[in-house]
């Protein structure tokens, strides 16, 4: 335990989070890099329950990544509208113009 700014008494790892790897109810969770099968489980919970509460695909299917990490690998890697590669002419003249307009702003400039 440690003492907090005002005299408050809180224990490492408070609100759920660990350090040692150990998920909910002490199961290990896994990292490092997906499988073909996580992301096939993934993919098919997401397309069954859609998007959103992330901590319950690990209840639900069984797999051993945290809600973090699930939201991710989906958001990154799976999502089936995710373009990936160079951007075309268009869109390179559209960001230049977004940018003179706003500046760093990029998440308001991703919604254009």
């Amino acid at each position: 335990m440690m003492m907090g700014g005002n005299n408050q008494i809180t224990t490492q790892n408070e609100g759920g989070g660990s350090n040692n790897g150990g998920g909910e109810g002490g199961i290990m969770l896994k990292k490092g890099p997906w499988t073909a099968a996580e992301d096939a489980v993934l993919a098919d919970y997401v397309r069954t329950h859609g998007e959103g509460n992330w901590n319950a695909v690990q209840k639900n299917t069984g797999l051993a990544r945290c809600g973090k990490s699930c939201r991710l690998r989906w958001a990154n890697h799976l999502r089936p509208n995710l373009k990936k590669g160079a951007f075309s002419p268009e869109e390179e003249r559209i960001i230049v113009e977004l940018h003179a307009k706003m500046g760093n702003k990029w998440a308001r400039m991703a919604t254009q």
